[in-house]
């Protein structure tokens, strides 16, 4: 079987009755889980989630109930043994969004409808919804110490040295003034990932929406400026206004799409920092060099982004180092 662990994994799907199906691995990106596809002889397909202890198996499996619930197309959970990270889930096909844009279609009508599934999210979600699930809440502390796998990772990795104990402190300080004020802005339940590669165009019109694992409460910009990242193709970023003034309207929203336009691009410029921490972690520690082929791009969107007014504090740090 082309999986990890493959008697606990085969002892697993002989138990929910898939122990017949022909499997086949699917490809990973950044992501540490491990998946296949299933196949039983006489029709039926479904897709094997393989995770290690600590990757949220729970949190995921509860995750997609709630999602559901609140009218999104999370994977229906046929069978989990959570605790192990064994989940058996629902076969959305095997077409992103990310590779129908990359196909040449034009991405304006997915964001708009992934746009609609935040706007429904953030409309209905209460945090009773995820009583006991214990949360982290995404404010301006933990997005500071997130952007600081840029100092951990990818400062050494490009600079050949470690980040000061000065320049450590100047970094924390700079993202918490900037992100500071977006505590005060409405939250939801923040999916964290949500961006093309983790949408499926399912046929009849759906957007299957997957790892949402790490999720959290947080502001509604964020998800907002995942689905606009430039990590993996550009001109994304561009589509960001008109993905606002759909979401504020489907929303109704009371942010001013000035105030969302600014929270996202602060958003956008931490999410692309950390990025750049995480595909030096998978190129010095697990050979992943394929990665490096983003980096370009990524430091391109930061430059751009970091001219804003918003980010004056950021950029004068990055500058201080030559750190884009």
């Amino acid at each position: 079987m082309p999986v990890s662990r493959p008697l606990e994994i085969a002892g697993f799907l002989e138990r929910h009755g898939w122990g017949n199906a022909d499997a086949q691995a699917l490809p990973g990106d950044f992501s540490p889980r491990r998946y296949a596809w299933l196949a039983k002889p006489g029709g039926g397909t479904a897709i094997l989630m393989d995770a290690d202890i600590g990757q949220k198996t729970p949190a995921f499996v509860a995750l997609a109930g709630i999602l559901r619930a609140h009218g999104l197309d999370a994977p229906e959970i046929y069978a989990a043994e959570a605790a192990r990270g064994l989940v058996l889930m629902q076969d959305f096909g095997n077409r992103t969004v990310g590779a129908a844009i990359d196909a040449g279609e034009d991405a304006e009508p997915y964001l708009l409808r992934a746009a609609d599934g935040l706007a429904k999210l953030h409309g209905s979600f209460a945090p009773a919804d995820v009583t006991g699930l214990d949360l982290p809440l995404f404010d301006a502390a933990l997005f500071a110490q997130q952007a600081e796998l840029f100092l951990d990772a990818w400062l050494p990795f490009a600079k050949k040295r470690d980040a000061t104990e000065n320049e450590r402190a100047d970094f924390r300080d700079t993202w918490l003034a900037v992100l500071r004020p977006f505590d005060k802005m409405p939250r939801s339940l923040l999916l964290r990932d949500f961006m093309p590669d983790n949408l499926m165009d399912v046929p009849d019109g759906r957007l299957g929406v997957l790892d949402f694992q790490d999720a959290g409460i947080g502001p509604v910009a964020y998800d907002i400026a995942s689905l606009c990242e430039e990590v993996r193709r550009d001109g994304m970023f561009a589509r960001l206004p008109v993905v606002i003034g759909h979401y504020i309207e489907q929303a109704q929203s009371p942010v001013a799409q000035n105030d969302l336009l600014r929270a996202c691009t602060v958003f956008s410029a931490q999410r692309h920092t950390r990025i750049l921490g995480i595909v030096a972690q998978l190129a010095l520690r697990q050979g992943r060099r394929d990665k490096l082929a983003y980096v370009p791009r990524i430091q391109n969107h930061l430059r751009r982004v970091m001219a804003e007014p918003c980010l004056a504090p950021v950029r004068a740090w990055m500058e201080g180092i030559d750190g884009l």
